[in-house]
């Protein structure tokens, strides 16, 4: 894919000094927020929505992952998901999945792949 169909988002080192960004995007002309962050040195993106109550992973605290740092968390009933394929580990979801969004990092900037996503300032 060339990088002029990309959308930056931030630099890699941003994106590892920091513990998750949030953006708002429109994917396939709907709005969403999407959380990215960091996991075992690779970026990674999901739609902000727990399936459960489409409710943001971070909407009563600010954090997304659990205490022990190995899986994300949706601070309203505690389901947890694991980072890297965002399928869900709590029994009422278990095997759903967070809707990922496509992500290439490049010359040390991450961008959204997504054909249908537009960033929202």
């Amino acid at each position: 894919m060339l990088a002029s169909k990309l959308k930056a988002i931030c630099s890699s080192q941003e994106l590892r000094s920091t513990p998750y960004r949030e953006q708002g995007i429109a994917l396939k002309g709907q709005p969403l927020p999407a959380l990215i962050f960091m996991f075992d040195g690779n970026p990674y993106s999901y739609v902000n929505h727990c399936m459960h109550m489409q409710r943001r992973l971070n909407c009563e605290q600010d954090a997304i992952f659990d205490a022990s740092g190995q899986y994300l968390r949706c601070s309203m009933h505690g389901f947890i998901f694991d980072p890297k394929t965002g399928a869900c580990q709590s029994p009422v979801c278990f095997g759903q999945r967070l809707q990922a969004l496509r992500l290439e990092e490049i010359d040390g900037i991450v961008y959204f792949s997504e054909k249908h996503l537009t960033l929202i300032d």
